[in-house]
């Protein structure tokens, strides 16, 4: 089952995206505005969420067990979050994903 431990770790502050950059927390979130535009929390829940997709797509991993591996402790704030995301739920996502090309 993958899990990587940045996935796992709820997402809590800027601690230590500062201990890199030595930045203040409110210096990192108008960077991220400015170059991202969105923030930081924003853009942790993406990267989570398309993980989760990924997940989704490629392993027999079950919602519940995605969900969990990318750091959401309900199932039902992962299906809200991946829905406003992807417009669609994620076991629906599972069962209509393109085909692949070769």
């Amino acid at each position: 089952m993958w899990a990587a431990p940045v996935f796992r770790e709820p997402y809590g502050s800027l601690f230590y995206a500062r201990l890199t950059v030595a930045v203040t927390p409110r210096q990192l979130e108008r960077l991220f505005r400015q170059h991202l535009n969105e923030t930081p929390s924003n853009f942790y829940l993406a990267l989570r969420l398309d993980k989760a997709r990924q997940l989704l797509r490629q392993t027999d991993m079950s919602v519940l067990e995605v969900g969990l591996a990318c750091g959401f402790e309900s199932s039902s704030y992962f299906s809200r979050c991946y829905r406003a995301r992807f417009a669609s739920s994620p076991s629906r996502d599972r069962h209509e994903q393109p085909a692949a090309t070769t």
